[in-house]
């Protein structure tokens, strides 16, 4: 019996799969539709790369923040961020840096503003 439950799920995942590529419902899949899903999947992996790339970056600007808790940009960490890549900003111009992403207030940028920020 189990078998035979594997098999209904395989199928109706193939039907599912083969309803996401026919776009138009016509019951095939035409080239262009098959181009279009290659598109969605390479700008998918495109997304991915992006991502991991901002973490980095966003690690290399919140690292030392010494706020105890989460992964931070505070206005003292970028302050020294930004001196070493050769740029001289004061904490308080930093903070208002920050401020102009700073979602929820808290006088820090979490990853997901600072994606926000970079976009």
């Amino acid at each position: 019996m189990v078998a035979a439950g594997n098999a209904i799920d395989k199928h109706e995942q193939y039907k599912r799969v083969f309803a996401h590529f026919d776009e138009d419902g016509d019951g095939k899949i035409s080239g262009s539709e098959l181009r279009r899903c290659f598109v969605r999947l390479v700008e998918a992996g495109e997304e991915e790369e992006r991502v991991k790339d901002l973490k980095e970056a966003f690690k290399m600007y919140a690292a030392g923040a010494g706020d105890g808790g989460g992964v931070l940009i505070t206005p003292r960490s970028l302050k020294r961020m930004l001196s070493r890549l050769g740029m001289r900003r004061s904490a308080t111009e930093c903070g208002v840096m920050i401020a102009e992403f700073d979602l929820d207030g808290d006088g820090a940028l979490d990853f997901d503003e600072f994606k926000v920020m970079m976009s």
